[in-house]
């Protein structure tokens, strides 16, 4: 579900972003594809920091050796 939310935040606040580079920009035509493209690019890089941050659980078997 984080995740979910976090792709949510993610394409909204890259298509805020987008519109007003693009607004200042004079208007032109509204590229909505590489903003969905970079929310998911961000997304996955959450997915793998998360991943890379949680620590490691010993297993049974260290734990009663170490006693």
């Amino acid at each position: 579900m984080k995740y979910i939310m976090v792709l949510f935040w993610s394409v909204l606040l890259l298509q805020m972003v987008n519109f007003v580079l693009n607004s200042l920009a004079g208007g032109g035509t509204l590229d909505m594809v590489l903003p969905l493209v970079l929310a998911v690019v961000f997304t996955l890089a959450i997915v793998a920091l998360d991943a890379l941050m949680k620590p490691i659980k010993p297993s049974a078997a260290e734990e009663d050796s170490k006693q």
